[in-house]
């Protein structure tokens, strides 16, 4: 018998099947190439070289000293008053110390640059950068996310583990960076799964980042938010990818991580297509793939798609 290859036989419901194994083929196959890779290869191998410079350590609180300005130095003391999720620009040169930085990549996203008239809305808004980000591009805007943690898409057995002090409310930062930025954005509380456009009507650019890999059930969020997209209007989504399921071609596959520091799953860029025509979408478009900058050690790599009715 050839010393690579393995014949086994099993029985499945009364019917005896044999089987082929041969170890090299399967130890070269992708999924146990991934298996070996660990998670570290998840997004990918390597952080592009024209990746910007990671943003920093979501809790950094800002260094006082470095503020010469007195009205700098009170801002950056309220900045400092918060976690920061998103790096944001605040009033007298204060950026906030968040853990996501989209600011050199945000052009990337296809946002229109002159959305004077338009009606917007960023779907888990967080800190509220891309909500803002299109306010200042001169549209009228609302901001939606959930209203504590325990709202979030998390499995039942750590639900029930979850504490009252863990359940703390969300859109501190927003609120502060609202009031700083003299923001008129909205901020509309509802899960993802709830959305209805009976309540928040329809919106001419509806945008979601960095949502998809955190919901249990991503196909139905699709779902909930193609009622809100005008007929003339778009979807611009921006969600993680990895690179490794691409070689699947023609196969829409996914990357289950089983709610692993509150990622669900990883789609494959033809997964989320698919999963965007699903949902009602009939014009999708890929806008372009880049890297998140952010402070962590493993690669992210993001695709945009405009998808339309």
């Amino acid at each position: 018998m050839n010393a690579q290859v393995v014949y086994k036989r099993v029985n499945i419901a009364g019917l005896e099947l044999g089987l082929r194994i041969e170890p090299e083929r399967l130890r070269a196959s992708l999924p146990a190439r991934l298996a070996r890779a660990g998670r570290r290869r998840l997004f990918g191998r390597t952080v592009p070289s024209a990746a910007p410079a990671a943003a920093p350590e979501r809790g950094a609180r800002l260094d006082l000293s470095s503020f010469a300005d007195p009205a700098a130095r009170a801002i950056a003391e309220r900045v400092n008053e918060v976690a920061w999720y998103h790096v944001l620009e605040m009033p007298y040169g204060v950026a906030t110390p968040g853990y996501v930085d989209h600011r050199e990549t945000k052009d990337r996203y296809g946002l229109p640059h002159d959305m004077r008239g338009l009606r917007a809305l960023d779907v888990a808004t967080f800190d509220g950068f891309w909500a803002f980000e299109m306010e200042r591009r001169g549209a009228s805007v609302t901001a939606v996310d959930i209203p504590s943690w325990s709202r979030a898409d998390i499995p039942l057995r750590t639900l029930e583990r979850l504490t009252p002090e863990e359940d703390e409310r969300t859109g501190a930062a927003f609120s502060l960076a609202h009031e700083l930025l003299t923001s008129s954005v909205e901020r509309f509380e509802s899960s993802v799964y709830e959305l209805d456009a009976a309540a928040l009507g329809t919106f001419d650019v509806v945008f979601v980042s960095d949502l998809m890999l955190h919901l249990r059930d991503p196909q139905r969020a699709l779902e909930r938010i193609f009622p809100l997209v005008k007929p003339d209007g778009c979807l611009l989504i921006a969600e993680p990818f990895n690179p490794e399921l691409e070689r699947w071609g023609n196969t829409a596959v996914t990357q289950y991580f089983g709610f692993y520091q509150y990622i669900w799953s990883i789609p494959s860029t033809l997964t989320l297509r698919t999963m965007l025509e699903v949902a009602g979408f009939r014009r999708i478009e890929e806008v372009t793939r880049l890297p998140l900058v952010y402070h962590h050690p493993f690669p992210v790599r993001k695709v945009v798609m405009r998808a339309r009715p």
